[in-house]
């Protein structure tokens, strides 16, 4: 079973739980796993004046997942903080640019619900 573990995380709060989880999931035999980022929205200079740049170089390791990889997942968990208690916008564009996945009933909530 293929597990894909998506976040965002500004300052890195949400990144040290998507750590956590996938320590967790290693531990279920039988999958394979991997943890990615979405796209950054913001630009460097408001980075800058929010105070996350060092925070972001030090999650730039992870790679940013691509809309594609979303398809290949058999289960797939999101970290996200809230804004308004709703989920942040960079994970919100994210998946808001999924649809011609979910046209092509290439994702699991697709495939499970026929």
């Amino acid at each position: 079973m293929k597990i894909l573990i998506i976040y965002y995380s500004m300052y890195g709060h949400i990144h040290v739980m998507s750590k956590a989880v996938l320590h967790g999931v290693k531990e279920v035999k039988g999958t394979e796993v991997e943890m990615k980022r979405v796209p950054e929205t913001l630009s460097r200079e408001i980075l800058e004046k929010m105070g996350a740049i060092e925070a972001q170089k030090a999650m730039s390791h992870v790679p940013i997942c691509t809309i594609d990889e979303l398809a290949s997942a058999d289960a797939i968990i999101f970290g996200t903080p809230t804004r308004y208690g709703n989920m942040c916008g960079q994970m919100r564009q994210f998946l808001d640019s999924a649809g011609h996945l979910w046209v092509k009933d290439a994702l699991i909530a697709s495939r499970l619900f026929k």
